[in-house]
């Protein structure tokens, strides 16, 4: 493997291979970070693609329509014709859901792209970034694009600070770089602060907020290993209610929604508790989603799974307490491996 220690190597491999057929991927259930890094990535390879290996955030779709991308922008399967993939916001093929087989068996160049803890990939055809000291992937790909004095129009710029902003957590995993990137690119998206918020945030119909508000007030609460959980059934959207449970004083929350074909769950936590607990709500939903026969992941504060198997619902949110009750054990387990 060879590491890639400053964003001048990282822009000088990538040069090198910018001719090259490429891939750019992500983890399972790419999120805002995951799908305008993708983006940013790409304006160095003409002949790329971006790919999922299953789904993006219901957010990620809305906002890539809203900023005026077209539904193409984010494919699926796996091109096995590749001559090189990209990883951004993911540093091992676990967390790649269904490339996972494809990544293993492929024979080309690999570059991992991530903010996340140091890779245990290995392999002479894997080249990796990753440095703890951004906040997020978005933010990389910027100085990556800064540093190559590459053209951020509007649309790639509004990408760009999203990924960034919500992958801070509402600033709780900032760094003083966090602040500087943000207002470039506010002057290269042409606007403001408050503006942007409500379009990340967008503010959904009355009578769906009420919904929001009603599975709130009736979700269960329950004290785990010290840790506040609130967890219960939406009826509009899941990933919603999970994060409001957290604003308005959940510790951990969970809550999940369900249709014809799948039953879907969304998990958040608190910041910083993943670093104080050794949690990792991605590598947990992950996990669990082989209870729903089903995929995975995200990220240490948000993460989320679906699968076929609506039976499944309450083992599913029986192991999910279990891991909170014993989230400090199951944390060390999964860092060795385990």
């Amino acid at each position: 493997m060879k590491r890639l220690g400053s964003i001048k190597e990282l822009h000088e491999f990538i040069i090198g291979e910018s001719r090259k057929r490429t891939l750019i991927t992500f983890h399972s259930m790419g999120d805002m970070d995951s799908v305008s890094s993708a983006v940013g990535i790409a304006k160095f390879f003409p002949e790329s693609k971006i790919s999922s290996s299953d789904r993006i955030t219901a957010n990620a779709n809305r906002i890539i329509n809203d900023v005026g991308y077209d539904e193409s922008l984010i494919g699926n399967g796996f091109d096995r014709d590749a001559e090189l993939v990209i990883l951004v916001d993911v540093n091992n093929f676990e967390g790649c859901g269904k490339f996972k087989e494809e990544l293993e068996k492929f024979k080309g160049g690999i570059l991992v792209i991530d903010h996340h803890a140091e890779t245990d990939l290995a392999g002479g055809n894997i080249a990796v970034f990753d440095d703890e000291s951004y906040d997020s992937t978005a933010s990389i790909v910027f100085e990556l694009l800064r540093f190559g004095k590459e053209n951020i129009d509007y649309k790639t710029a509004k990408l760009l600070l999203i990924g960034i902003i919500s992958d801070s957590a509402e600033f709780k995993n900032s760094t003083p770089g966090t602040f500087s990137r943000i207002s470039e690119l506010l002057t290269m998206a042409n606007m403001d602060y408050v503006s942007l918020l409500e379009e990340i945030n967008h503010v959904v119909e009355p009578e769906e907020r009420i919904l929001t508000i009603e599975d709130l007030a009736g979700a269960k609460r329950q004290i785990v290993n010290g840790l506040l959980l609130l967890y219960g059934k939406s009826h509009a959207h899941a990933n919603i209610a999970a994060d409001y449970a957290i604003k308005i004083g959940a510790d951990v929350s969970l809550f999940w929604s369900e249709n014809r074909e799948e039953i879907a769950f969304s998990a958040r936590l608190r910041p910083p508790l993943d670093k104080r607990r050794d949690m990792h709500m991605g590598k947990v939903m992950k996990s669990l989603a082989q209870i729903i026969e089903g995929n995975g992941g995200g990220h240490p504060c948000a993460a989320g799974a679906y699968g076929r198997k609506k039976s499944s619902e309450q083992e599913f949110i029986e192991e999910f307490i279990s891991r909170m009750a014993n989230a400090r054990k199951y944390g060390s387990q999964q860092q060795n491996g385990g």
